[in-house]
């Protein structure tokens, strides 16, 4: 009797264990300056947009959409700080995409630091060009 009760325990404490710790953070950080000519029957329009925007998904549901983050902060500025859906982290600054080649994709949960995946795209649609950083992080949360 006491090996099926060990064993009993044992399970249980695996079906616990794997809903507390099995939630499942989804992070997406970009920073982007595009240089628009929006040229239609007058004259082209040149203008810069500067983006910094972010995604938090906790199980697939969206926690943080990038409330307080902007271009500033993200491109070379403090970071963002998020405390979202119970889980708090810090966001460091990316880069600027006009003067790197790669962004730096580090996310500071407490004391242990996520480094993300990096993507940088140079934007190549009709009118409009620039560049893109993107940082993916992925976590038990």
């Amino acid at each position: 009797m006491p090996s099926n009760t060990i064993s009993t325990v044992g399970f249980a404490l695996a079906i616990l264990t794997s809903q507390v710790l099995g939630r499942k953070c989804h992070l997406t950080t970009t920073v982007s300056h595009r240089q628009n000519s929006a040229c239609g029957y007058g004259s082209c329009i040149a203008g810069d947009t500067f983006i910094g925007s972010g995604v938090l998904e906790i199980d697939g549901d969206v926690k943080w959409d990038g409330d307080g983050a902007n271009y500033d902060k993200l491109s070379n500025g403090d970071g963002v700080d998020v405390n979202a859906g119970g889980v708090k982290f810090h966001i460091d600054a990316l880069g600027i995409p006009d003067v790197q080649d790669k962004p730096s994709c580090r996310v500071h949960i407490g004391d242990y630091m996520n480094l993300g995946k990096q993507d940088v795209d140079d934007i190549g649609l009709p009118g409009v060009v620039g560049e893109d950083f993107d940082c993916t992080h992925d976590w038990n949360c």
